[in-house]
Order: structure tokens, then C-alpha cells, then sequence
């Protein structure tokens, strides 16, 4: 059984972008766990410990669920926080792509069919993940991190399926599988 979850890995040059970005902005000075540069990505779902004859099934529906689905750019515009920015629990990059979105639509649809895949009914707010706040912040706290802009854009042309494996230091994510946007 493999913990797994499907996502965009980003652009390498992205990932030091965003790294810049924590270390620019003293992000370690805060109470936040942040998320280590090469775990930066974007989740679609969360699929959680799966056989590997469940994967190959979950491989196919996405295989045939992308077919017809083209390059998009994605853009990247400040912060949003997890619940909010009055109590944030997780602190990310916002992430602005309706072609993303209906993407991640069409596949929870096509996984709905699986027994194994747990339905999605919460609304798929696509983000990176900077990194989870340990404590509650005080007000200047979260003015500093209110007031944060961040902006870039990205192509996609193909998803992925991680693996992600726990540990005391934190997940450690492999790529299982590529698919291919055409």
C-alpha cells in the first residue's frame, strides 16, 4: 500500500522562486512549519494508501479523464490562508486557473466511479502550500503576512501521481506517474 495523492510538481525555477520568496520575506522568523522547496507543488487529490492494483485503475481513469485536455498556463497572485486570514492555519500561494479547476472537476468525477476513492465535496481551492502555522500569530504577525504579494505565472502540460511517504522530519514525496496534457 502506497499513501498517494495526484498534483502538479512545479517548474524547478519556480520552486527557487518561492524559496527566494520565504527567505526574502523572513517567513522562518514566524511560527510556520514551511514546506521544504522540493515537496512545493500543487495538489488536486488526495487518494490516500492505495494497493498498486488500485493505482493502475486510478492510471487509467486518468489517462482517459486528460485525453483532449491541452497545455494551460496557471497564475500565481499573493496569499491566501487556510481557514482565513483572521486565523490562518496554512499559509499559500493562491493559485488562478479555471482551466486547472475544471481539470480537477473532470477528474473527481471520473474517480467518483471507484469504490476506494473517497467523494470530494468540498470546493477545490488550488494552491502551494508555503507552510503550516504552528502557533496562533499575533497582529503584527498577520499584518506581515496579509500584506504579502507574490506574483508569477507557469505552463502545465502534464500532472502527476506522488507518493508520499511520512516521516519524523517530514513527508518525503516521489513521482509515481506522468500524464501527459495534449
Amino acid at each position: 500500500m502506497k499513501r498517494v495523492f495526484l498534483g502538479l510538481d512545479l517548474p524547478s525555477q519556480l520552486k527557487e522562486k518561492v524559496e527566494d520568496f520565504k527567505l526574502n520575506k523572513d517567513l522562518s522568523h514566524l511560527p510556520i512549519k514551511l514546506v521544504e522547496k522540493e515537496n512545493s507543488h500543487i495538489a488536486l487529490k488526495f487518494l490516500d494508501k492505495l494497493s498498486d492494483q488500485q493505482i493502475d485503475l486510478v492510471n487509467k481513469k486518468i489517462d482517459e479523464t486528460i485525453r483532449g485536455f491541452k497545455n494551460f498556463e496557471i497564475q500565481l497572485k499573493n496569499i491566501i490562508a487556510f481557514p482565513d486570514l483572521k486565523n490562518p492555519k496554512v499559509l499559500a500561494l493562491k493559485v488562478i486557473s479555471l482551466n486547472l479547476e475544471g481539470l480537477a472537476k473532470k477528474i473527481f468525477k471520473a474517480l467518483e466511479n471507484l469504490e476506494f476513492v473517497e467523494f470530494e465535496d468540498r470546493k477545490y481551492t488550488p494552491h502551494i502550500t508555503l507552510g503550516r502555522i504552528k502557533n496562533n500569530l499575533n497582529p503584527a504577525e498577520l499584518e506581515k503576512i496579509s500584506g504579502l504579494e507574490f506574483e508569477d505565472s507557469f505552463m502545465v502540460d502534464q500532472i502527476q501521481m506522488f507518493s508520499s511517504t511520512l516521516t519524523v522530519s517530514g513527508p518525503i514525496y516521489k513521482i509515481l506517474e506522468n500524464f501527459k496534457l495534449r
